[in-house]
């Protein structure tokens, strides 16, 4: 907001000192426009590039599983958001995503609520979150919004299918991933999950890898073999 009003500012300053000089509105409007456009740019780019910093910092924290110092830095980032519209909202997304994880739900659905639209990722989150209390409308609706901006990404049709099917609703699930498909033409990982509904099979949803398993809906299989020093020989067998 700080941002859009210095940029507002420049281009009405540059105006006025325009009309001192006697230069006609016709050039000093466009140029006091062109002006205030590219502050704006320039003053987000800046805002940008100090998030970049600090989520590369909170990055690093959260492989080595550091996650309450990673949530430390991340919130740093909230200074910016006086200055720059959607900051808070990102933020507020990324922390919700980390306590998600984490297992704390009654810490991460506010943030997830109050997430910006641009996360899919966290709506989607939240959505499944409603469902699993039992708040079925909420939880569709709250799929639909994220659709709006993750429009075309496959995972987050499939995720929505998923669902849909454990609320017990295939046929809408199969609607959600042929307006996928719409979208995200040719995805063998959409074709193949609607054809395993339409045979009353359920979904594999381990195509999508570590983005499915973020949602915490089904644990990754793990072989178990045991090593070679493990194995019983048969003369331990015979006795």
């Amino acid at each position: 907001m700080i941002n859009l009003l210095l940029s507002l500012g420049a281009a009405v300053v540059l105006v006025i000192l325009a009309s001192f000089a006697r230069i006609s509105l016709w050039f000093s409007v466009p140029m006091g426009l062109l002006a205030g456009v590219g502050l704006f740019i320039y003053l987000g780019r800046k805002v940008q590039q100090d998030l970049e910093k600090i989520f590369a910092r909170a990055g690093e924290l959260l492989k080595k599983q550091k996650f309450d110092a990673a949530i430390e830095v991340m919130k740093e980032g909230y200074k910016h958001g006086p200055r720059q519209f959607m900051v808070k909202g990102s933020i507020d997304g990324q922390i919700g995503v980390v306590q998600y994880l984490r297992g704390k739900n009654d810490q991460a659905e506010p943030l997830l609520r109050s997430s910006s639209m641009q996360h899919y990722i966290a709506k989607a989150m939240l959505a499944i979150l409603q469902w699993k209390r039992g708040e079925k409308k909420k939880a569709r609706e709250t799929f639909d919004l994220a659709l709006k901006t993750g429009k075309k990404e496959s995972l987050l049709y499939a995720v929505y299918a998923y669902v849909l099917v454990e609320i017990g609703d295939r046929g809408k699930a199969i609607e959600v991933l042929n307006k996928g498909l719409e979208i995200c033409k040719g995805d063998e990982r959409l074709i193949s999950n609607r054809t395993l509904l339409q045979n009353n099979k359920a979904m594999k949803m381990k195509v999508y890898g570590d983005q499915w398993y973020q949602f915490l809906l089904e644990r990754p299989m793990v072989r178990m073999e045991p090593p070679p020093y493990a194995k019983v020989s048969r003369r331990a067998v015979r006795g």
